[in-house]
């Protein structure tokens, strides 16, 4: 008896497959890539050996991003993903038409004609982790659900789920956010993401999804992203499409690569690999240098009654809490949690843990809230004050030292404020990307089978005789240098010291870029309880004289807390109580508001006795105590003048779009004018709406500002048209002398190019 092995060597798991001669499957396994693809490959082989002899193991084919974890002197053929993929879904589903394959990194639809006997197509995912399984797991581990429970709960979702971004994993995961702090369900927040990620692989091809249509990879596994893509493609072609998960879904492409190999005659030699020998591709840099940070606050007894000011941040990641003292020198008690994707829970949650603190003891005489949750925690404990992260985390610097600019990095958002003799002249905060921050950290630590809070990354980052460059770019792209450096065997140390350099090689390039700091500098967040990362900073900033804040894990809060007091000035305090807000019953829904195009999706929270609160309108209709009365603004009168010549549908020509964006709207009354006198029809698009920007979201490639991307979701509104227009705009006003030019900026000289691309 002779067999054929398959290996798909992925990005997060191993997958092997033993075929018999007559091409049947007889043996499957996986195997978790942590350390190293070569381990994971090592560990599935060695169970092989235990049940299979490996001397009849004739013939051997491997694919997968990991293929370098085989040796050369194996002979084992190597496959594309693609190619293994579809001979091994044919194989027992020779009707197949249209494969979608999405696994922990990757994902593919393969379209085919007549089999492998004609040409057939393949479109891949960009090179970042959007719409991939590890986007999904990264996600579920942030808010706090396991894989087991995620599909069960996205298919409890009732109503229409929100719109969540396709096209970026990182905008993706902001649009989650924002909808957590909002209080949108969990079970509407997890089918959102199945359906952005069911959207982002139809639009990997143009076109229909011709049937039958199969799903394979580890990602078939979730019941709500088999629905949901069965609803986007339902869409897609018109018709209601059935999406089908055959029963070795999983392993398909490492059947393929034994079937193909098994073809190809090639004599190839399984055996167990070592677990080391690995060549390193990488300029080895400096190792980082140790340093122990000590926590040495301890809770006060509280024994007696006192006075004092509750600040709280509620974050995107985490939740915290502190109570300072009357004086605002002393901080009497403190907590952190994780937000987990539950703002109110988790501050009822910190509220029981600093009423078990304190007890009955305090009287708060203050409450101060920062945060992305600020607004809907605030109205639901009765904050006195409501203030931004920058305003709460640089008075509460300013407490420390009032000269020290501060570079504070958070859960999802990095924060710097440069101060000038005590004075506030410049701040920044990180763009959408989450590079560099804390749930950043976490979710690589998780894929490296790490543990940051008990000191494991920082105790492994210092074992590192040296350090590699992994870039400092956008956070999908450095999951994927992580997952390369494993690939080709960089130890765990290495990685987790390199990733150390990372977050501060991106944080100077991102946040501070070219900006001047001063003399001293104060590291603040939880991030910096990290020592390799603090570590990482002081070689960074070599030369300043560098602060690491005693309560950098709640220092938003403190800051909160004395803008309370600062503010009160003997007023009575709004503030609900501890217990109040801890047994409170409240009821959290969406809607969505018709008033206008912008169809804002509100969220509305009720709690018994009290007047219901609001959040998400663009717009004051929710806010009683604001006037209703519609006034007329300039920018009326310019949509007024600039289109008062339009009258769409006259003209007996052709059918002419334009897109109300950018340089077609500036330049609508002479194009107006030009096609109305060759007597086309003139069609505008309409106002931008939630319909064009989902549009825009989706098809946009390039990182650009949002007029760019809304100019994608305009031009593709324009759908009875014969011709859309949209001009080549390179210069404006004279043409005379170089110092009087106004050149446009060159993405708007490329836009039309550029949609041309997006829309075929």
């Amino acid at each position: 008896m002779s067999y054929s092995l398959g290996l798909d060597i992925g990005s997060v798991t191993a997958k092997v497959a033993l075929v018999a001669e007559d091409g049947g499957a007889v043996y499957f396994d996986t195997g978790k890539i942590t350390a190293s693809p070569r381990a994971a490959v090592a560990s599935v082989i060695s169970r092989l050996s235990e049940k299979f002899n490996l001397q009849e193991i004739t013939t051997a084919g491997v694919s997968g991003p990991g293929s370098v974890a085989i040796p050369k002197e194996l002979d084992w053929a190597e496959y594309s993903s693609s190619l293994a993929i579809a001979s091994g879904l044919l194989h027992s589903h020779p009707d197949a038409k249209t494969i979608i394959q999405i696994g922990g990194q990757s994902s593919f639809v393969i379209a085919l004609v007549d089999g492998l006997r004609k040409p057939w197509q393949v479109v891949s995912n960009p090179l970042c982790a959007a719409g991939t399984g590890r986007f999904l797991e990264q996600q579920a581990y942030r808010i706090g659900v396991t894989l087991e429970d995620f599909a069960r709960l996205a298919l409890e979702c009732e109503g229409s789920p929100p719109r969540i971004a396709a096209r970026c994993s990182v905008f993706a995961k902001t649009d989650l956010i924002h909808l957590q702090q909002k209080g949108v369900p969990m079970a509407a927040m997890l089918y959102a993401l199945c359906e952005s990620i069911a959207r982002m692989v139809a639009s990997l091809k143009k076109g229909f999804f011709e049937e039958p249509i199969y799903f394979v990879g580890g990602v078939a596994a979730n019941s709500a992203m088999l629905k949901t893509l069965n609803e986007t493609l339902s869409a897609r072609n018109g018709y209601p499409v059935d999406v089908i998960v055959p029963g070795n879904y999983l392993y398909v492409e490492a059947i393929g690569s034994a079937l193909l190999s098994r073809e190809s005659g090639k004599s190839s030699k399984v055996i167990v690999p070592a677990e080391e020998d690995s060549k390193q591709r990488y300029y080895e840099m400096p190792k980082l240098e140790k340093v122990t940070q000590h926590d040495g606050w301890a809770a006060p007894r509280i024994e007696k009654p006192f006075t004092g000011y509750l600040g709280v941040d509620i974050g995107s990641t985490s939740t915290k809490a502190v109570i300072v003292d009357e004086f605002g020198t002393e901080v009497v008690a403190k907590n952190y949690l994780m937000t987990a994707g539950r703002p109110v829970e988790a501050i009822k949650d910190v509220f029981r843990n600093l009423l078990r603190d304190v007890g009955d003891n305090a009287r708060i005489a203050g409450v101060g809230v920062t945060g992305s949750g600020r607004y809907l925690v605030g109205s639901f404990i009765g904050a006195d004050l409501i203030r931004n992260e920058i305003t709460a985390q640089t008075r509460a610097a300013a407490e420390i030292d009032a000269e020290a600019d501060i570079i504070e990095i958070g859960g999802q958002d990095s924060k710097l404020v440069i101060k000038r003799n005590g004075i506030v002249v410049d701040y920044q905060m990180n763009k959408a990307c989450a590079a560099g921050t804390g749930s950043f950290i976490d979710e690589l630590a998780e894929q490296l089978g790490v543990r940051v809070q008990n000191g494991d990354f920082a105790g492994l980052a210092f074992e590192a005789p040296c350090t590699i460059d992994l870039g400092s770019r956008c956070a999908a792209f450095m999951g994927q240098s992580v997952a390369s450096a494993q690939q080709e065997g960089v130890s765990l140390e290495v990685i987790t010291a390199s990733l150390a350099n990372s977050i501060a090689g991106n944080y100077l390039s991102k946040v501070l870029g070219t900006r001047k700091l001063g003399d001293k500098v104060m590291l603040t967040g939880a991030v910096f309880y990290n020592d390799a990362i603090v570590s990482a900073f002081r070689r960074a900033l070599e030369g300043k004289t560098i602060l690491v804040a005693e309560h950098r894990d709640v220092s938003g809060a403190i800051g909160a807390a004395l803008l309370a007091k600062e503010e009160m000035d003997g007023r009575a305090s709004k503030f609900k109580g501890f217990e109040k807000v801890v047994d409170s019953d409240y009821k959290l829904s969406t809607f969505t508001c018709k008033r206008c195009d912008n169809n804002c999706a509100i969220s509305r929270m009720e709690i018994l006795d009290e007047k219901p609160t609001f959040y998400g309108s663009r717009c004051d209709l929710f806010d009683s105590t604001i006037s209703r009365e519609k006034m007329k603004t300039p920018f009326d009168e310019r949509e007024r003048l600039l289109l008062k010549d339009y009258r769409e549908g006259e003209g007996t020509g052709p059918v002419v779009g334009i897109p109300r964006a950018l340089m077609a709207y500036d330049y609508a009354p002479l194009l107006i004018g030009f096609l109305n006198a060759l007597g086309a029809k003139v069609v505008f698009s309409s106002k931008t709406n939630n319909q064009i920007m989902g549009q825009a979201v989706e098809l946009s490639y390039t990182d650009s500002c949002f007029p760019i991307k809304l100019l994608h979701g305009h031009a593709a509104s324009l759908n009875n048209v014969d011709y859309i227009l949209y001009p080549c705009v390179i210069r404006m006003g004279v043409k005379e002398g170089d110092e009087n030019q106004k050149y446009a900026c060159p993405l708007v000289q490329a836009s039309p190019f550029i949609i041309r691309e997006a829309l075929g």
